[in-house]
């Protein structure tokens, strides 16, 4: 990343993200309890000072480039930590639901969800914005430049702003002709560039595009020829741009009741292009429909994704795929669900669990 140049705000607030993030000096976190860390990958979770009330899902999970800042969403709850994870405060309410966060440079973040409400958020304040669209199925932010994002429609179209999201231009062309009627459940963006998007779409699988969505391709590799696969989620690694990771559900191979149920977790190496299965649901592992996937900052072969329910107090399974040893280990807790997960600057060991109450 380029140094800031001279009389950069965000440089001038110490929000250039060169600042030292420390590791959470605390036993318990103190809040409403929807938020904790672990250290060891989830075998054991930091206490907290309450217990969360249900129903509330932690959706959205950020760490920001002002040091030991991180924003949280609870329900459509804003929470804020200045203290590395240690105590959370509530900031106030933001317009949407099941919205999540996508982090962006200058200390800041922008909360949306899939209905098309969308809000610039910080630790001090929210301000509500418009949107480009009635559907989003994802937003992404320029590394260098905090006010640049764009979002992803419900029809496959890129809109882009370049003033912090008051106003908004279509880029690209769509990724479907409009007589193909396919619901897209994810937009995955490269994390450090805006051209590079992975949607996820109903029984069509992938499509990809590298120039900012003026030419699509359909992803091949996810199912035999003429195999519909549903793509839920997916996340394009931050260590590696080139390493794609998606789930999706094979349709024939759930029809003929495979062992899997049709069930994958998928890897591509050339940036979503073509996917091979590397994680099947059996032998312990649970694979829903769009399951969290959280791609480790520094590492592009590591995967964690997770399984949780609050029916019966079964708790939680944190997952972490290794593609060096080609294994998945498996860490329990006993929380209803882990629905976010962000990891701290500093150590990624250290990781922050947005949690679920359902009952």
């Amino acid at each position: 990343m380029p140094a800031p140049a001279a009389g950069d705000p965000a440089a001038a607030a110490g929000l250039d993200g060169f600042g030292r993030w420390h590791q959470p000096r605390c036993a318990t976190v103190t809040g409403d309890g929807t938020v904790t860390f672990t250290r060891d990958e989830g075998r054991t979770l930091a206490p907290t000072s309450q217990t969360p009330r249900p129903v509330v899902y932690t959706r959205g999970l950020v760490a920001l480039d002002r040091p030991d800042h991180l924003l949280a969403m609870s329900n459509n709850v804003l929470l804020a930590s200045k203290d590395a994870g240690c105590t959370w405060t509530r900031v106030g309410e933001v317009q949407g639901a099941n919205l999540t966060l996508t982090a962006a440079r200058g200390g800041r973040a922008y909360a949306w969800d899939q209905d098309g409400n969308l809000s610039l958020v910080t630790p001090d304040g929210i301000t509500p914005l418009t949107s480009p669209a009635d559907e989003v199925a994802g937003l992404g932010t320029d590394s260098l430049r905090g006010d640049r994002l764009r979002v992803a429609d419900g029809d496959g179209q890129l809109h882009e702003s370049r003033d912090g999201g008051r106003t908004w231009k279509p880029v690209g062309r769509r990724a479907f002709p409009e007589s193909e009627l396919l619901m897209i459940y994810t937009a995955a963006f490269d994390p450090h560039n805006l051209n590079h998007v992975l949607l996820g779409v109903a029984s069509d699988g992938a499509r990809v595009t590298y120039d900012g969505g003026r030419s699509w391709r359909a992803a091949t590799g996810l199912s035999k020829t003429g195999t519909r696969v549903n793509v839920f989620s997916a996340t394009i690694s931050p260590a590696a741009p080139n390493v794609v990771y998606a789930m999706g559900l094979n349709l024939a191979e759930n029809d003929e009741h495979a062992p899997s149920g049709g069930r994958h977790i998928y890897r591509s190496f050339d940036g979503g292009r073509r996917f091979t299965p590397v994680v099947d649901q059996g032998d312990g592992i649970t694979l829903p429909n769009g399951p969290l996937l959280a791609a480790h900052p520094t590492n592009p072969g590591v995967l964690y994704f997770a399984w949780g329910t609050g029916w019966s107090n079964l708790g939680t399974d944190i997952y972490r795929y290794d593609a060096l040893r080609g294994r998945v280990t498996t860490n329990h807790n006993p929380h209803d669900r882990v629905t976010s997960i962000a990891f701290n600057p500093s150590n990624p060991r250290v990781m922050y669990l947005g949690l679920a109450e359902e009952s």
